[in-house]
């Protein structure tokens, strides 16, 4: 067993199947080769009157045969485990995946209800003849033109009130502000514990 980032243990088992599905196709070339050899010494065979020699011959690529088939069965076992492991890797990946954007999402319902909130105070304090910032009035007009020209006309209306002097609603807000990250850059590099079985080399 190994701990390794998510990315890095997909990327194994990628590259372990690259190597095998190789050598599984090595394997299949080499017992097609040995079956065409098969049949041309079987014709021999008949073609000499069946001396013995060739049938010897023939054993030995049907041995050859039986060899290589093993060999196939054994590698096709090890494909199969390998995407087997991969294939719970990758599920972890969409798993841990799809946690975090649906965090992300209710992050992003939070984070505009109150931006909602602040446009309504920020309108608030307008139609009440307040000075507020020139961003925070921008805000308010890029979220809804209609409200900010209805609290610009109740402001015009409150001219001859007692005025107050606001700061930013979002001044604070922006500079502790954090980018939010690719659900799946995060799942590729949460560390997990997984069998990446050796492959044994060559015979």
């Amino acid at each position: 067993m190994r701990t390794m980032k998510i990315k890095e243990a997909r990327q194994a088992y990628t590259a372990q199947l690259e190597v095998l599905r190789n050598r599984q196709r090595k394997l299949l070339k080499a017992r097609e080769e040995n079956d065409a050899q098969f049949k041309y010494s079987s014709q021999e065979e008949v073609w000499n009157g069946g001396s013995g020699v060739v049938l010897e011959l023939s054993e030995e690529y049907r041995k050859r045969s039986r060899e290589l088939q093993e060999q196939i069965d054994k590698v096709k076992e090890q494909i199969e485990e390998h995407i087997k492991l991969r294939d719970q890797v990758i599920g972890l990946e969409t798993g841990i995946a799809n946690a975090e954007s649906a965090k992300q999402q209710g992050e992003a319902m939070k984070e505009y209800g109150e931006e909602v909130a602040k446009c309504l105070e920020i309108a608030r304090r307008i139609a009440n003849g307040d000075k507020v910032p020139a961003s925070d009035e921008k805000k308010l007009m890029d979220f809804n033109m209609e409200i900010y020209q209805t609290a610009k006309h109740m402001a015009a209306m409150n001219m001859d009130k007692k005025h107050k002097e606001y700061e930013s609603l979002w001044e604070e807000e922006e500079d502790g502000k954090e980018e939010q990250t690719d659900p799946l850059e995060t799942a590729g590099e949460t560390e997990v514990t997984v069998e990446i079985p050796d492959i044994e080399p060559e015979g």
